[in-house]
């Protein structure tokens, strides 16, 4: 199975340990980028509230790079919104 990038818009292939391909992974500030491979640490087996502070890590590095993309701003806003209510509800398990 081939695992593509999770930019918006992007879907080039890369490496499953890779959140994107290295184009739009670059776009990404090295603050965000430190805060996304701190937090994937964090994670534990199974999806549970130990997921939620990566899963907001990951959704911003995924706005950060649909701002610099694309232009709708309520889209991206709405679809950071949604994965913030998705990781409040993994703390909620």
């Amino acid at each position: 199975m081939i695992h593509h990038c999770h930019a918006l818009g992007c879907g080039k292939p890369c490496s499953p340990r890779h959140l994107m391909c290295l184009s739009c992974w670059s776009k990404v500030p090295a603050d965000l980028q430190t805060e996304v491979y701190r937090t994937v640490r964090l994670r534990g087996p199974v999806i549970d509230k130990t997921w939620a502070p990566w899963w907001r890590a990951q959704a911003k590095a995924i706005a950060y790079v649909a701002r610099e993309t694309f232009p709708d701003v309520d889209k991206n806003n709405m679809l950071l919104k949604r994965a913030m209510e998705f990781a409040d509800k993994l703390e909620e398990k």
